[in-house]
């Protein structure tokens, strides 16, 4: 049979394979044959391929295309073009930088040569270890720079040069607080913080503790900074401080309410670092607000003596003696900070209280504003207008308090009304109204004095109405608790077991048709009861055995669970042991008259719980410091912060003038960035404050790390 077909097909068959066999070309010169996959000279090659597909490019093409050489790739049929088309050369590169790649034509492979290729000439070839063969700054047994290469080619960049701050700049350091060397935290400079079980510092229960009370005195414009662990009068200051910048009134005159004179401060409220601000009425005059430093170190060195002057008892007798140079200083007193303008004249500022984020809240009662002040500096943030509120229009504050959700509530004498304001947005909540209670007189519902407790609830005191009235923002409910006993009801308090203080100046008190006041004698009242259920009620200071003081206005506690009384008539404060019952009475200025929160404990214990430390870090020796950088190692919960504030000074005695710059939230922060820059002086001073939002929650720091660099 004749199949001419096939036998075209055959042909090229044969020589497909024929060209992939070994031929004598292939033969080495030595006469040993080649053993497939292995160089003449030791190398290994990739054998060459035998496969055909000439049948099919001989279809389409008329010819095989393939011609069965390894070298230079597998040709192929185009079906388009009808042509014969080359292929892409074998890529014989094994990745192996120790080897010479190449394709042998000869042996129809891939041939790959052991070399110990040295392109640099610096005696190390590549495949002796040379990270860098084009380099000779490269090679193993080189020393390691500083310059982002690994010069030794260990695999590793700059290890054992790099500075403390992990970069090639000579003079850069890192300062962490605890250092290794201790490993323990220094406590003397601190307050409200103490140390885990894992060494983390922590909040205390006793949170921050300033130990003093401070007490307006009305009648002639002072205030008494009280030392609440033995009663003794630390310091007196004026309650405005004139600088030609504010309409205070002169200081020492006489506070009137029927005609201008006087600055008549009332309310006091004391921030996180033991500050107080008092709120100065000033009747018929420009109301103000002023700042007085609690600590030494914050205060101003203002006449540049290099050291503060300011009040203190310096022969020691508990009281500060106008007739003893230098324990009262006025003007002069270099921890009066700063007095500012608050509202138009005649706004009487007579509601004050502090923000978890410390800005200062201010009740203008006459003018029914309230305004937002910036610690610092007293500059106004917020102007905020007051809702309408029954038969007075606008609403007009008496007394302020802080919760521990951001809120600020505001009181209206008389009327059982309270708002509430947002502390980060200044909207204004709806006004509550307390209830009348049952069986209750026309008289009720009326309200003096404004507390909030540990689940945040409101609290009134009752005034003319012998009732005390709390309101439940998360269920919007008011509950009311009679104190048949009590007297006229003013200041009030809560404390963290769940106990609610009353304060009462008099058996009775009513307002007369005429618009005037009728009253009992003055007394010295404390009532207390059960914050949840108004029971176990216990009164101190009953007709069979009187408190020492008269006319008790204010009430606020001490971390040791004292209560302080403040007495307007008998110008005096009275330390009770609610215990026992046992009482001490301690004498102040003229007419004190203060029943917010003067201590500070309803902010440290409800408001924003907190604690701090401070500790001093050296800088460079020789030159000004750049300080940079400040991080922290801390686990914080919901709930929970910290905040950190530094000042420098080139001499360690004057860091207590220096100005403290922050708070700094962020970690890691820059120094060099708002609220910075911080000045180069050789050391800084560091504040850490933790806060709890929630009363709960601790943040938990490990340690503290600043980096500074010294540029000479």
């Amino acid at each position: 049979m004749n199949r001419p077909l096939r036998s075209a097909l055959l042909v090229p068959a044969l020589l497909l394979v024929a060209c992939g066999a070994r031929t004598s070309l292939d033969e080495p010169t030595d006469g040993r044959p080649l053993d497939a996959g292995t160089a003449r000279d030791g190398g290994s090659v990739d054998a060459g391929r035998t496969d055909g597909g000439g049948g099919v490019d001989a279809a389409i093409c008329g010819t095989p295309c393939d011609d069965g050489r390894f070298c230079n790739g597998v040709e192929a049929c185009d079906p388009i073009l009808a042509s014969c088309v080359p292929g892409p050369a074998p890529d014989c590169d094994d990745g192996d930088e120790c080897t010479l790649d190449s394709c042998d034509p000869r042996r129809d492979a891939c041939l790959h040569v052991p070399t110990e290729r040295d392109d640099d000439g610096d005696g190390v070839g590549a495949c002796e270890g040379d990270c860098d063969d084009r380099d000779p700054r490269r090679a193993p047994g080189l020393p390691e720079l500083c310059n982002g290469i690994d010069d030794d080619c260990d695999g590793a960049v700059d290890e054992g040069v790099l500075s403390e701050c992990g970069d090639c700049r000579p003079g850069c350091n890192l300062v962490t607080i605890p250092r290794e060397t201790t490993g323990a935290w220094d406590l003397r400079d601190a307050a409200g913080v103490d140390v885990d079980a894992m060494g983390r510092l922590q909040l205390s229960q006793t949170r921050t503790e300033t130990y003093f009370a401070w007490i307006a005195n009305t009648l002639f414009g002072t205030i008494t900074k009280l030392d609440t662990r033995n009663g003794a009068q630390a310091a007196e200051y004026d309650g405005v401080l004139r600088d030609g910048t504010n309409g205070a009134r002169p200081p020492a005159e006489r506070c009137r309410t029927d005609a201008p004179g006087g600055n008549c401060p009332s309310r006091t409220a004391v921030d996180l670092r033991g500050a107080v601000y008092v709120a100065n009425r000033a009747f018929f005059n420009q109301a103000t607000v002023t700042k007085i430093a609690g600590f030494e170190s914050d205060c101003v060195d203002r006449n540049g003596n290099g050291v503060i002057d300011t009040s203190r008892d310096l022969n020691g007798n508990g009281v500060i003696d106008r007739s003893v140079r230098g324990e009262f200083l006025g003007q002069n007193d270099e921890c009066v900070l700063w007095t500012v303008n608050v509202g138009n004249p005649g706004a009487i500022a007579r509601a004050i209280a502090i923000d978890a984020g410390g800005t200062v809240w201010v009740g203008l009662h006459d003018q029914g504003d309230v305004v937002q002040l910036d610690p610092s500096d007293g500059r106004v943030l917020r102007t905020i207008t007051l809702p309408t509120s029954g038969p007075f229009g606008r609403f007009r504050p008496y007394g302020a308090v802080g919760d521990s959700r951001g809120n600020i509530w505001f009181v209206e004498a008389g009327t059982g009304n309270i708002v509430s304001i947002d502390s980060r947005t200044g909207l204004i909540g709806p006004r509550e109204t307390a209830p009348l209670p049952r069986g209750a007189g026309t008289e009720c519902p009326s309200s003096y004095g404004i507390a909030v407790d540990s689940r945040d609830r409101v609290w009134l005191a009752g005034f003319l109405c012998p009732w005390a009235f709390r309101f439940d923002p998360t269920i919007r409910r008011w509950f009311e608790v009679r104190l048949p006993d009590s007297g006229a009801s003013r200041g009030i308090a809560a404390d963290a077991r769940g106990r609610i203080y009353v304060a009462s100046s008099h058996e009775w008190i009513l307002f007369t048709p005429g618009g005037g006041i009728s009253a009992s004698d003055p007394i010295s009242r404390l009532t207390i009861f059960d914050a949840d259920t108004g029971g176990a009620l216990q009164i101190i200071g009953t007709p069979s055995r009187p408190l020492p003081g008269l006319g008790t206005t204010g009430v606020g506690l001490d971390s040791s669970g004292r209560v302080w009384l403040i007495n307007q008539d008998s110008s005096s404060a009275t330390r009770v042991d609610p215990s026992t019952g046992a009482a001490r009475d301690f004498p102040v200025g003229n007419n004190p008259y203060t029943y917010s929160d003067f201590t500070g404990f309803a902010l440290r214990t409800f408001t924003a719980p907190n604690g701090y430390l401070r500790a001093v870090v050296a800088g460079c020796a020789i030159g000004p410091t750049e300080w940079e950088r400040l991080a922290w190692r801390a686990t914080v919960p919901r709930g929970s912060r910290v905040e950190v504030r530094v000042r420098s000074a080139d001499a360690l005695a004057d860091l207590a003038t220096a100005t403290w710059i922050g708070p700094f939230t962020s970690r890691p922060t820059e120094l060099a960035l708002p609220p910075g820059p911080v000045p180069g002086g050789r050391h800084l001073e560091l504040e850490v404050t933790l806060i709890s939002d929630d009363e709960t929650s601790t943040p938990r720091i490990n340690d503290v790390t600043v980096q500074f660099h010294c540029p000479i």
